[in-house]
């Protein structure tokens, strides 16, 4: 029995871990482990173990800091088969079951992998340009982060936890500064900053785009009044008094009511945002909103 491990997301995409019967694989971002990924900063030391005993293949947490997760469920062990997903970091892995091995040193000498910095888009604010490290990004991503950090402007996002497990652990580890967008508890947005050499940038891109996580913007502003000024349309009441929580953050209502703000609605919604720029129907294009005084602009970006 053969098992492998397809990275399909994440900083390693495209690499395939070997696991023969017999055989015990501990995955993680140090030499600790058997299998070192130490471009995912998000996995633990030693994370999760494969263990294929030739019948069977079962996923083990190793007491990770941000957890393992089997087809969207965390999980202290879980026996996987073919098809199955797994999570773990950044890393987002697909199971193969009983293939051709294609690599191999996995589960007999111990194979690492080099330290490579995982790719970010620099920036220098203040005017100073923007230079994209294309290694690890696709096209599309590039022009993403282009369209992303412009000169002089600081970017943040916000981002829903409930449209992924994972989303508080990345936050919690990532060491940027972030807060909920709701003191009351009742929504799950939290505002993010955003640098662009945050490893954050990398999870977000690779992972969460496409996926109706939330929104980037850009402001002049400090993260503490844009908190403020988006907090402030969480909890709105409806004309008989009924509290409603306004989720402006998911993509679709974004593309819905900001091209047809009235230029004093607009103003007011953007606040001390400079641009918008979320998520199109179509994968290969973002919509990039801007404030101008007839009301927002908006311009298609081509990413690819």
């Amino acid at each position: 029995m053969v098992v492998i491990l397809e990275a399909v997301s994440g900083p390693i995409v495209g690499r395939r871990i070997e696991v023969r019967g017999g055989s015990i694989v501990r995955i993680g971002r140090t030499g600790k482990s058997d299998y070192a990924v130490a471009e995912d900063g998000y996995l633990s030391g030693t994370h999760f173990s494969v263990e294929c005993d030739g019948t069977q293949c079962r996923i083990r947490d190793l007491g990770s800091s941000n957890g393992t997760f089997v087809n969207g469920s965390r999980i202290t062990e879980q026996v996987v088969q073919e098809g199955d997903t797994v999570v773990a970091g950044g890393s987002t892995f697909r199971i193969h079951v009983d293939e051709l091995p294609l690599i191999t040193g996995v589960g007999l000498p111990r194979l690492t992998t080099a330290p490579t910095p995982v790719a970010v888009a620099a920036q220098t604010l203040g005017g100073g340009g923007i230079s994209a490290l294309q290694a690890g990004y696709s096209s599309a991503e590039t022009a993403l982060l282009s369209a992303l950090y412009a000169p002089g402007e600081q970017v943040f996002t916000i981002v829903d936890a409930s449209r992924d497990s994972r989303i508080p652990a990345f936050l919690d580890s990532s060491g940027e500064t972030y807060s909920c967008l709701d003191s009351a508890g009742g929504a799950t947005a939290f505002l993010v900053a955003l640098p662009a050499d945050a490893r954050l940038v990398h999870v977000l891109i690779k992972d969460g785009w496409g996926r109706g996580w939330g929104f980037y913007g850009t402001s002049q502003a400090g993260l503490e009044k844009v908190r403020s000024h988006f907090a402030s349309f969480v909890n709105l009441h409806t004309s008989s008094g009924a509290a409603i929580t306004f989720r402006f953050w998911d993509p679709r209502v974004l593309r819905a009511l900001v091209p047809v703000m009235p230029p004093q609605e607009a103003a007011a919604f953007f606040g001390p945002c400079e641009r918008i720029i979320v998520e199109a129907e179509k994968s290969d294009m973002a919509l990039e909103f801007s404030r101008t005084p007839r009301g927002p602009a908006q311009q298609t970006i081509l990413l690819g």
